[in-house]
């Protein structure tokens, strides 16, 4: 069955359920973190919480996280693990709906954005945002995205993307917004042949727990670390952090 919910992905309550899935993948979660680990700094605003997945890790070495999450779906099993916590503050809004002079208030230092650039279809505007609320006195814009517009399939649409990205994609829409690259890389190509797989063999439109869980117990353990000694010339996704540029338009 061909799903697509790049503009109903709102609205659904698949996108909480995959999250639950892919919220198992542990160590792969603990990768993602460690790749962000290093460019967070202590007033965090993280757009696209989900379910709250990395915000738990994030609110361990920040100061202040602000998260936005525009699934209802998401946001009440986001609220389950993260409401009562002081220094978290969740707003269940669209990116779109934010306040620029109340963000700009918040003097946040980085702006993280973990696999959902690609739900966004104006990108660059939200890249433009993330530039402004962070500032050029040090900000950081630290994203994830899922790579390789070719491994584009019914999951993707399913999930609601809009896009895959290549590192000239990405770069060129950094660029395009205000903000300069610091580093980039792609991670995970064992990942990538098994979404190859599914968008092109198996036609899946949703992530399995038996997936995840062979992933999990035979891949992760031996090619996760292996990406710290050889970096990948393709990956699942990109990793990316850049800085605003100053006096950008």
């Amino acid at each position: 069955m061909n799903v697509d919910h790049r503009f109903t992905q709102t609205q659904k309550r698949y996108a909480a359920d995959d999250l639950q899935t892919m919220k198992e993948a542990v160590r792969y979660q603990a990768h993602i973190f460690d790749l962000l680990r290093p460019h967070v700094g202590s007033r965090v605003f993280e757009v696209g919480c989900g379910i709250g997945t990395m915000s738990r890790r994030l609110v361990d070495v920040a100061e202040r996280l602000v998260c936005i999450e525009p699934n209802l779906n998401c946001a009440a099993r986001a609220r389950e693990v993260l409401d009562g916590d002081p220094r978290v503050l969740l707003r269940v809004c669209h990116l779109e709906e934010c306040s620029r002079t109340e963000l700009l208030q918040q003097r946040f230092d980085t702006v993280v954005c973990v696999n959902v650039l690609e739900h966004i279809e104006d990108d660059i505007r939200a890249l433009r945002l993330f530039r402004d609320v962070v500032g050029p006195a040090g900000g950081r814009v630290v994203i994830f995205v899922p790579a390789v517009q070719a491994a584009y399939g019914p999951l993707d649409a399913a999930l609601g993307h809009h896009r895959r990205y290549s590192k000239r994609s990405l770069g060129r829409a950094l660029s395009t917004s205000g903000i300069d690259l610091v580093t980039m890389k792609y991670t995970n190509p064992i990942g990538l042949l098994g979404w190859m797989y599914n968008a092109h063999i198996s036609r899946t439109t949703e992530h399995t727990r038996d997936q995840v869980r062979l992933f999990e117990r035979f891949v992760a353990p031996w090619a996760l670390p292996l990406e710290r000694l050889v970096s990948p010339p393709l990956g699942l996704s990109l990793f990316a952090v850049g800085r605003p540029r100053l006096h950008a338009a």
